[in-house]
């Protein structure tokens, strides 16, 4: 099966697009209502690039951040960091990273590090540091031990971020193992996946 740019837009993957959206606004607004110290607005873009590739899943993050910035004006900023998470988890998910748990918590250390640092230079540089989210708690306490603004956004991120790329993948794993095996087999990265061994004999 042909994978990348030219491939990987057919239409069962187009009609992932609003489920991955919708996915990350309920968890968007819920992270921004409660004040969450992590985030749980990455479900859908893990969701859909975990079995749709990483470039719908790019397309689907920056649509889930507009939408969610429609609302609240800050998601939209954190566009890039969400199409970065969508880069390496589609990437991580074609060379069947997710198919055990040691190279799966290996891929979700280094998607945090890889939105970890931009999602610290967004907050520094665009919002001074402050978001208005739950998160803002770690960056006050780094603060307050003598580290700079950026460093202590950084760390505030990695450690808030690794709670949130657990959380959001873990519900994303879920998701896709509910799957069926004949819808799983239709797309182009849906295969690794598949409970059922057999039917990729008669796919």
């Amino acid at each position: 099966m042909k994978r990348g740019l030219r491939y990987d837009f057919d239409l069962l993957a187009l009609l992932l697009i609003p489920v991955g959206v919708a996915l990350n606004f309920v968890g968007y607004q819920l992270s921004a209502a409660l004040k969450l110290p992590v985030w749980i607005d990455q479900v859908g873009t893990c969701f859909v690039s975990m079995i749709a590739g990483p470039w719908v899943g790019m397309v689907m993050a920056l649509l889930g951040n507009i939408i969610n910035g429609m609302l609240i004006p800050t998601a939209i900023p954190f566009a890039f960091v969400a199409m970065t998470n969508a880069l390496f988890v589609g990437y991580f998910s074609r060379f069947k990273f997710f198919s055990n748990i040691f190279t799966a918590v290996i891929a979700c250390a280094i998607v945090n590090v890889a939105t970890a640092v931009p999602s610290a230079i967004v907050t520094t540089f665009v919002f001074g540091g402050a978001t208005g989210a739950g998160s803002d708690l770690l960056t006050a306490v780094f603060l307050a031990a003598g580290k700079a603004l950026l460093w202590s956004t950084i760390q505030a991120n990695l450690v808030g971020g690794t709670f949130s790329v657990a959380f959001n993948f873990t519900i994303a794993w879920l998701l896709v193992r509910r799957l069926p095996d004949r819808f799983l087999i239709k797309l182009n990265y849906g295969r690794p996946y598949i409970k059922n061994r057999k039917a990729l004999i008669y796919a």
